[in-house]
C-alpha cells in the first residue's frame, strides 16, 4: 500500500525494517504517511497529513484484497469500494470495516487543504487465518465469513463509531518518540489492542445483545460537552439530571452516549479525571487536603481510599515518591 501511494505522489519511501514512510513532497502539501508491516498478516498505515489541492488515491491489485479497518480521528475523506458501488464518507470518530473482491479497484479522496489523520488496519486473510481459525467457534458468524474469504470473492462493508479511548491510542502510536525494536514492540502492541477493540466492536454491533444507541452528530456534541461540564466543575459536579438538562438531551440518551464516546460511565469518568489531577497536584507539592479539595473530595480518609485502589500507594506516599524520582 505505501509503495503505492509513493508512486502516486512520484516520490521514493524510506525504509526502515518493520516500518516504511512516506515524506509528503513540499509542492504537494505536507505530513507523513507511515507503514508499518508487522509480519503474520498484519499491516497499519497512518495517514497525517494537508495535501494543497484534493487527491484521490487509488487501489487495485490481482492478489486477494485485506480486510480494511479505517479510522477517521481528523477531517473527512471518502472511500468507494467495488468499482464504485460502494461510496461512503467517514467523519471525526467513524470507522468502517471492508473487503472488496478480488480485482476490482477501490480509492480514498483527500480533501485539500484540510489536516487529515486517518489509519488504516490490514489483515491479510490468507497469512492471518491461521491465527484466527481456532477461535471462529466463539465469533459472530458475519466476521468468521469475512475472515474466511481468503480469495476475495466476496464484497463486506460495515460503518460504525469509535470511542474517544481509541482515538487517543492511534494518536499515541503517531506521536511515539521511541526508536528502534523498542518502537516496534511498543506500536504493534497498541495496533493490536486497537484491532481487538475493533473485533468487539464491530461483533457488538451484529448481536441484538450488545445493541448500541446511535448518536446524531448533534447529539455527540451535546456529550462531549458535558465532559466539559463535568471537568470544569470537579468540586462541586453537576448531578446527572442536572447535567442532562444543561446540555440538552434526556438522561439516559446522555448516560448511553457517553459510555458509547468515552467507554466508561459518567460516575467512573468523573471519578478518574479528579485522582488524575489530585495525582498531578501532588507532584506539584501541593497538601494532601489542598489537593482532595480542589477535586471535590472534603472526606480525606474516603479519598487516601480511592486513591490508592488507583495507584496502589496512599497519597502521601505517592507525593514522597514522586518528589524521589523528580530529584534524581
Amino acid at each position: 500500500m505505501v509503495k503505492s501511494l509513493a508512486q502516486q505522489f512520484n516520490t521514493q519511501t524510506k525504509k526502515d525494517c518493520m516500518e516504511e514512510i512516506i515524506v509528503i513532497p513540499d509542492h504537494i502539501g505536507e505530513g507523513k504517511i507511515t507503514g508499518f508491516d508487522f509480519g503474520d498478516g498484519i499491516g497499519f498505515v497512518v495517514f497525517d497529513v494537508e495535501l494543497k489541492e484534493d487527491w484521490v488515491l487509488n487501489f487495485e491489485t490481482k492478489d486477494p484484497p485485506p480486510i480494511y479497518f479505517n479510522f477517521l480521528i481528523e477531517g473527512r475523506i471518502w472511500h468507494n469500494l467495488n468499482e464504485g458501488k460502494i461510496c461512503y464518507q467517514l467523519l471525526p470518530l467513524q470507522s468502517s470495516i471492508s473487503t472488496a473482491p478480488v480485482s476490482t479497484s477501490q480509492s480514498i479522496a483527500i480533501p485539500g487543504n484540510k489536516k487529515i489523520l486517518f489509519a488504516t488496519l490490514l489483515i491479510d486473510r490468507k497469512q492471518y487465518l491461521p491465527a484466527a481459525a481456532c477461535y471462529f467457534d466463539r465469533m459472530h458468524e458475519k466476521m468468521v465469513a469475512v475472515f474466511k474469504d481468503v480469495k476475495g470473492n466476496d464484497v463486506f462493508f460495515h460503518q460504525s463509531d469509535f470511542s474517544i479511548n481509541v482515538s487517543r491510542l492511534i494518536k499515541k502510536i503517531t506521536n511515539d518518540k521511541n526508536c528502534g525494536l523498542v518502537r516496534s514492540i511498543h506500536i504493534e502492541a497498541q495496533v493490536l489492542e486497537l484491532l481487538s477493540r475493533q473485533i468487539k466492536r464491530v461483533e457488538d454491533d451484529f448481536s441484538m445483545l450488545g445493541r448500541r444507541v446511535k448518536l446524531r452528530k448533534y447529539d455527540a456534541e451535546k456529550i462531549k460537552l458535558a465532559r466539559t461540564i463535568l471537568l470544569q466543575n470537579m468540586q462541586n459536579p453537576p448531578t446527572i439530571a442536572e447535567l442532562a438538562k444543561k446540555v440538552g438531551v434526556n438522561q439516559q440518551k446522555l448516560k448511553e452516549g457517553f459510555k458509547l464516546i468515552y467507554e466508561t460511565t459518567i460516575n467512573k469518568y468523573l471519578t478518574t479525571e479528579r485522582l488524575e489531577k489530585a495525582a498531578l497536584l501532588l507532584i506539584q507539592e501541593t497538601s494532601i487536603k489542598n489537593a482532595a479539595m480542589e477535586v471535590g473530595y472534603a472526606n480525606l480518609s474516603y479519598f487516601a481510599k480511592i486513591f490508592k485502589e488507583r495507584y496502589g500507594v496512599l497519597p502521601r506516599e505517592y507525593a514522597k515518591n514522586a518528589r524521589i524520582r523528580l530529584s534524581m
